[in-house]
């Protein structure tokens, strides 16, 4: 039997272990990973497992074979030479760096299928359904772009005109969308960061309030009090000074100014200020209001009566509520509520 033909007949044996190997793999993945998979409370195991099997079995079986072929070229004198050898080890190796590649854009694509499963769709902003998406494209860009660069240097083709290429055309395009791509970084921090989230209520720094009706990747909706839409960029949001009445918790205190006449008892005030508080049902006892003296204005006593309510959302018919109630109690007690108001004295001429 001449060298040959022995080593054709150890290849084939090979070939034939590497593909039993392989469908050995697979038959375990099936029986034993997929099926452990299905018995956890997380499904993102399973779904990983599932879109990467195809992979995994064609990963190893390129590999083998690829290690078969190598073994050929050496154990058979004179063959590595041969334009059909070289052909090969390149075909190999460029189905290595395609299934290898595969293989991890088949997990990063499982992981945002399932975040957008399982996640994204709890949520009540819709900037998750927007991002990952995009983050799947932007990932699948980076995959390809990292084998163009393997491939190119394995064959000695000069990337230096790739790369310069490819930095002219990543600043132009940076340039051209410098806006969009800010607003895309913020929308980023915002999800990472979470200042707030969707139905929070927050004030924003040119002084408008509402409520966080969406999160996108572009902007930020925010529904006002007059039912109007306020769109607003996230870049301007991220550097900005927001305040969110929602967070940590809606709980808030109501700051009611309360000016009366000099010569009024504050003491007597102070009591009414309380008890008008305490007597709203919606007015939290603990803890319980307080009434502070603040200042001595103009034409007035000035004091500032603070009491908790359990919503931010409410605040508005409460404090409409407390300052009827306070202004009936004024009555009541014959407690003057002053206003500005100027004495001119005339001097008489002599």
């Amino acid at each position: 039997m001449t060298p040959i033909i022995k080593e054709t007949i150890i290849s084939i044996i090979l070939l034939a272990a590497v593909v039993l190997f392989a469908s050995f793999i697979k038959l375990i993945w099936q029986l034993v990973f997929i099926r452990i998979a299905k018995k956890t409370r997380t499904k993102l195991d399973l779904t990983i497992l599932q879109a990467i099997q195809k992979p995994v079995y064609f990963t190893i079986t390129i590999i083998g074979f690829f290690f078969v072929f190598k073994r050929i070229t050496e154990k058979i004198p004179g063959i590595e030479n041969l334009v059909i050898v070289k052909v090969g080890n390149g075909t190999f190796f460029i189905a290595l760096v395609l299934i290898i590649s595969y293989l991890a854009y088949a997990f990063i694509k499982a992981f945002c299928d399932w975040y957008l499963k399982e996640i994204a769709a709890k949520t009540k902003s819709k900037f998750d359904d927007q991002f990952i998406p995009l983050f799947s494209r932007i990932m699948k860009i980076v995959i390809v772009f990292i084998v163009l660069t393997i491939v190119l240097s394995h064959f000695k083709i000069n990337i230096t005109g790739f790369l310069a290429t490819a930095g002219v055309a990543s600043l132009a395009i940076a340039l051209a969308a410098q806006d969009s791509l800010a607003n895309m970084f913020a929308s980023f921090t915002l999800l990472v960061d979470r200042p707030f989230g969707v139905g929070d209520r927050i004030e924003l720094s040119s002084g408008e309030i509402g409520d966080v009706y969406e999160i996108g990747l572009r902007s930020t909706k925010i529904l006002s009090f007059a039912n109007t839409l306020i769109v607003i960029p996230n870049a301007e949001i991220a550097k900005s000074k927001i305040i969110n009445y929602s967070y940590p918790d809606p709980k808030l205190a109501i700051r009611q100014k309360v000016s009366v006449a000099y010569g009024t008892d504050l003491d007597r005030v102070k009591k009414i200020l309380v008890e008008v508080s305490l007597s709203h049902p919606e007015v939290k006892k603990e803890p319980g209001p307080i009434v502070y003296f603040t200042e001595f204005g103009n034409s007035s006593l000035n004091l500032l009566s603070i009491c908790w309510i359990d919503s931010f959302k409410d605040k508005f018919r409460i404090n409409d509520e407390l300052n009827m109630q306070i202004k009936k109690r004024f009555e009541e007690e014959k407690i003057e509520i002053p206003f500005p108001q100027q004495d001119i004295h005339i001097k008489e001429a002599r």
